[in-house]
């Protein structure tokens, strides 16, 4: 994986994230930002995040956009009000990229994994690509990273469980409740990686 070098690290709360806040923790400038942009989990991934970032002394950023996905979701199908913004990874980078610029950082991380890449259009290839290319320009210029890319979410699991991520405090659930669902698109997929990879999770993590 890459080093993080002076990076803004976009932070969910989730598994990806944690494993390179973990795997980076030593980098001198590491700068990890959550944003609330009124997605139904915000609550939990934030507490996460902060949890996360307090273990290592690492302190975490807060950007609260959330009444911009509140008004986006008064014009929502009622079956993606837990997603609020359309394209959301466009807001979150240009965040990113905004806030790295005001800290001083050079590099941008976003943590897709490989089976993430392509499932929406703006977690694909072509997106991350046009998007770097957008960053590259801006003064100073800004490097968009994708450390996870080439691991599928069950090696990242793997991962983060050799180095000892606690990935009992990470969060994933969609609905955003203190316990985890167990059955969002989000919930399943954990609990797939965390099987394939042979990492047992706490009794009663899920409802």
């Amino acid at each position: 994986m890459a080093s993080a070098g002076s990076t803004v690290l976009m932070m969910s709360g989730g598994v990806e994230s944690a494993t390179i806040l973990w795997h980076w923790r030593h980098s001198a400038r590491l700068f990890p930002l959550f944003v609330n942009y009124g997605q139904r989990g915000a609550q939990m991934e934030e507490r996460a995040s902060e949890k996360l970032s307090s273990r290592l002394e690492i302190e975490l950023s807060k950007l609260d956009v959330s009444k911009v996905g509140d008004s986006f979701r008064a014009l929502q199908h009622p079956g993606r009000l837990h997603v609020p913004i359309p394209n959301r990874n466009l807001l979150l980078l240009s965040l990113g990229a905004s806030y790295a610029s005001q800290v001083g950082a050079d590099k941008l991380a976003l943590t897709l994994n490989k089976d993430d890449l392509g499932t929406y259009s703006s977690s694909s290839q072509e997106f991350i690509n046009t998007f770097r290319a957008t960053a590259a320009v801006l003064q100073p210029p800004i490097e968009v990273i994708v450390p996870l890319s080439n691991y599928t979410k069950a090696e990242v699991v793997r991962f983060a469980h050799e180095i000892g991520v606690p990935l009992s405090e990470t969060y994933s659930c969609m609905i955003g409740r203190t316990q985890h669902c167990g059955r969002c698109s989000q919930c399943k997929l954990r609990r797939e990686a965390f099987s394939s990879a042979g990492v047992c999770e706490p009794v009663a993590f899920y409802e």
